[in-house]
């Protein structure tokens, strides 16, 4: 359960993403299993998820060391309230007719629960 902190918190984030945000797509995978009847790996597929995030921001030139933080990584941010899956490394993510893959995730907590997500994208 919540703390006080989080009631007020948590529904301001998802306003401001939603009202000043723009529309990034996040290709989530299903979980493979195997079948032991066929003797392979069975792929479930993936479904596209549409939500507002924050504009990509680039990293400032004092942060770029060329390993963890590379020229052209960016930065966005989501909420997490109403979130039909959790962002994770190795996600695809599409915006402005490009596609970044999840390389960095950060969960920003306001109390207790998850108020937003903040991603590190690579192309």
């Amino acid at each position: 359960m919540g703390t006080v902190l989080d009631s007020a918190l948590i529904p301001k984030i998802k306003t401001i993403i939603s009202t000043y945000g723009k529309n990034v797509v996040f290709t989530v995978h299903g979980i493979s299993e195997y079948d032991a009847d066929e003797g392979s790996v069975v792929d479930s597929g993936s479904t596209d998820y549409t939500v507002k995030a924050t504009p990509p921001e680039n990293y400032t030139r004092n942060l770029i060391d060329g390993d963890m933080i590379r020229d052209n990584d960016c930065k966005i941010s989501i909420s997490a309230s109403g979130l039909l899956f959790t962002p994770e490394n190795g996600m695809k993510v599409t915006f402005d007719n490009q596609n970044w893959k999840v390389v960095g995730v950060e969960t920003g907590y306001t109390g207790e629960d998850i108020g937003l997500y903040s991603m590190q994208l690579r192309r």
